[in-house]
């Protein structure tokens, strides 16, 4: 096999390797002219030589020689991510951003080390934004996070992400957990019917009372905005929630023929928000419509369409409070007396410590009237929020308690009025956990543990609940 010498040195090889590209195995004959090549017009370098040429061109700014050294020592080895890199900064340097974002994938695929992917990823990740495509450098952005555990690496990446996610005119989130809990039917606690203390005959049905089993659940939200100025914008989005249900052994044999799909359930939606400032800088407010369905089970469940706003303001550096609203309609699929009006009205009120924790409350009032007496509803909750600032061991920790009422004033069971309404009282505590160090690409996994108890004078509905949920969530 033929071996070329190296005979140039460094300075000189510039000049020559002007005229055309490297040619050999190990070694590289390098023409002083244009035209062929031959044995007494030529002199040659290594493909160190040439890699080392590349760059001291590239850091003169002579991006064209760069490329031609670039592509010549592919010749020799179509898989080298050092010249795939030279090619790329090449065409990073010609303006050509669409040709080095492909040069960058290529050397992110050919490194073999993860400081080199990082590099490589992060190369990519600016000739995608320079081309114009923010999704596609959120996606490389997320590459580049799979191959550094460095917290400054970390953080400069969720950043970079968080400036091209708010430029980025498309926008997306996929969620979704599964939950071991032993109610995943809202059930009853006790097989036995009581109102106000006085039992009925009869018992609850295996299905009524609460079942142990298995919820999963994902959800899809995507979003397009359509118009922006300085101080407002707007978006359209859609919206995907299923919840399925996977009932356990015991379950089974306390309900046989039960199918856990009827305890499913599905929610889609289209919609169209205004954004904009109001009022002090850091004043916002909003106002949208949605449109939608939902199924329960296998059935469809009724369609509805939503009008919405929401106000916040800023108290301070570290004070905010918010307040939102919502008018829902919604016709029934199964019968006219069941369809719905719901009005909602809420306020949000969060505190930043001093020491980096922050407190939140929450109030929420809700009124549903419908044709059908059982389901015309008053409810009023309290949600109170505390979000620990610095990680607790490997975990951020956040804990929560709800305490709710709801009022159902008119309401039978079978042919039997309720003396005074049906009364409902409910109180649950959570406690999440994010462990934003065991990440991948930015996802990391958080566990939430819920515990609860709703009281009621019709015992049907009297339940209590303990689960445990696994999550994936975003660092950026």
């Amino acid at each position: 096999m033929k071996t070329c010498k190296p005979t140039t040195r460094l300075a000189a090889s510039v000049m020559l390797a002007l005229s055309a590209g490297v040619a050999c195995a190990q070694t590289t004959p390098v023409p002083q002219s244009g035209g062929v090549v031959s044995a007494e017009q030529s002199s040659t370098i290594t493909l160190g030589e040439a890699r080392a040429l590349a760059h001291v061109a590239l850091s003169r700014g002579d991006a064209e020689l760069a490329l031609k050294l670039g592509h010549s020592l592919l010749q020799a080895n179509a898989k080298d991510a050092n010249a795939l890199a030279i090619v790329a900064a090449a065409e990073a340097q010609r303006g050509d951003h669409r040709a080095s974002r492909v040069a960058a994938a290529k050397a992110y695929h050919a490194s073999d080390t993860d400081a080199a992917r990082l590099k490589a990823a992060q190369f990519a990740a600016r000739a995608a934004i320079l081309e114009k495509r923010p999704t596609l450098t959120q996606i490389w952005l997320r590459r580049a996070a799979t191959n550094t555990t460095n917290a400054d690496d970390i953080k400069r990446i969720g950043a970079d992400y968080a400036r091209v996610r708010a430029m980025n005119p498309f926008s997306f989130r996929i969620g979704g957990g599964v939950t071991p809990s032993d109610n995943v039917n809202n059930g009853a606690d006790s097989a036995l019917q009581v109102i106000d203390g006085v039992p009925l005959v009869g018992q609850l049905s295996g299905s009524a009372q609460a079942l142990a089993g298995l919820i999963a659940t994902t959800d899809i939200a995507l979003g397009y905005r359509i118009a922006q100025s300085k101080t407002a914008k707007t978006e359209i989005g859609a919206r995907l929630y299923v919840k399925r249900v996977s009932l356990s052994s015991e379950a089974k044999a306390l309900a046989p023929g039960l199918s856990a799909s009827e305890f499913g359930s599905t929610y889609a939606d289209l919609s169209i928000d205004r954004h904009f400032r109001w009022g002090k800088p850091g004043n916002t407010g909003s106002v949208g419509v949605a449109v939608g369905r939902t199924w329960s089970g296998d059935e469809r469940s009724y369609d509805f369409a939503t009008l919405r706003g929401a106000r916040s303001i800023k108290l301070g550096d570290k004070t905010r409070i918010s307040f939102n609203g919502s008018l829902e309609k919604r016709k029934s699929a199964v019968r006219a007396s069941q369809d719905q009006t719901v009005a909602t009205l809420g306020a949000q009120l969060s505190h930043q410590l001093e020491g980096g924790d922050t407190l939140a409350l929450a109030f929420s009032l809700s009124d549903v009237d419908a044709g059908h007496i059982n389901q015309r509803e008053s409810s009023a909750s309290m949600r109170a929020s505390y979000f620990f600032g610095d990680s607790i061991g490997p975990a951020k920790v956040a804990a929560s308690l709800t305490i709710g009422q709801s009022e159902f004033n008119d309401f039978r069971v079978g042919w039997i009025k309720v003396p005074g309404g049906r009364q409902d009282n409910s109180i649950y505590g959570d406690m999440t956990f994010f462990f934003e160090d065991y990440d991948y690409a930015g996802f990391a996994p958080s566990v939430r543990v819920r515990a609860g108890k709703r009281q009621s004078n019709v015992s049907r509905y009297e339940g209590s609940e303990i689960s445990v949920g696994f999550e994936i969530k975003s660092r950026f």
